[in-house]
């Protein structure tokens, strides 16, 4: 046989491994949130051809950690070449939580791309009054475990290892800019608590905390971040 020969069967070979490579995108809500409240994000990621799953989980009764477990038995069970996620709020610490279960011996997708919405990766002060309230025993597990002082839960999560683009609501001139937060912020999280520093780009967005999921803006970003890797011009930080 030919060695021309030879190199076009091997590429053909490789044609198909890379056309016929599976990839799942995994999107995921916050704190009190539900599957309803990313259901946009979804639409839009299946409008643009993704094998995508809207996961829910219950926030309030277990705790990051079990949720992260159980993420993680799902993705490796269902075992696509490669994964990615979108998360908001609380979804973030999640998946750094799922993070935790993963073991170079142990085979598991290789994480691609990580699209963080409005993160408390750093905590919140929000979590801050509540954990002091007397409706914390009310609030479940999680919301003492999102506290922003230097020995939280949130500072001891893994830091992830893919392309993480970072989208962060900021207050403009709209009424939700919470007055007690000393940084710009989307009524629930800050711009400095939601940065990891380990972000490839980082974008912004006028928006209430919990509407960030819904707005068309938030959808066109992770739409471009998923297929290119960058948020485009709108884009503050890039890494």
């Amino acid at each position: 046989m030919k060695l021309k020969t030879i190199i076009i069967i091997i590429l053909l070979l490789l044609f198909f491994q890379i056309t016929s490579a599976t990839h799942k995108v995994y999107i995921l809500h916050g704190y009190a949130g539900t599957a309803f409240q990313m259901e946009k994000i979804y639409k839009g990621l299946k409008h643009e051809g993704y094998v995508a799953e809207n996961y829910t989980y219950p926030s309030f009764k277990e705790n990051i950690d079990s949720i992260g477990h159980d993420l993680y038995i799902k993705v490796k069970k269902e075992n696509y070449d490669t994964v990615s996620f979108v998360t908001h709020s609380m979804g973030a610490l999640v998946v750094r939580s799922m993070y935790k279960n993963l073991n170079p011996k142990i085979h598991f997708p290789f994480i691609f791309r990580f699209i963080m919405l409005a993160p408390p990766n750093k905590g919140t002060e929000v979590a801050d009054f509540f954990s002091k309230s007397a409706f914390k025993s009310f609030l479940g597990p999680n919301v003492m475990l999102m506290r922003t002082d230097s020995n939280s839960y949130t500072f001891k999560l893994p830091v992830p290892t893919c392309e993480v683009g970072l989208i962060v609501g900021i207050k403009g001139k709209k009424p939700w800019f919470n007055p007690f937060m000393k940084d710009d912020n989307d009524g629930t999280v800050t711009m400095k608590s939601a940065i990891l520093g380990i972000e490839k780009e980082i974008t912004t967005v006028k928006s209430m905390h919990i509407l960030m999921p819904l707005k068309k803006k938030v959808i066109r970003l992770v739409n471009r971040f998923m297929e290119t890797g960058s948020f485009g011009k709108t884009s503050i930080i890039k890494n």
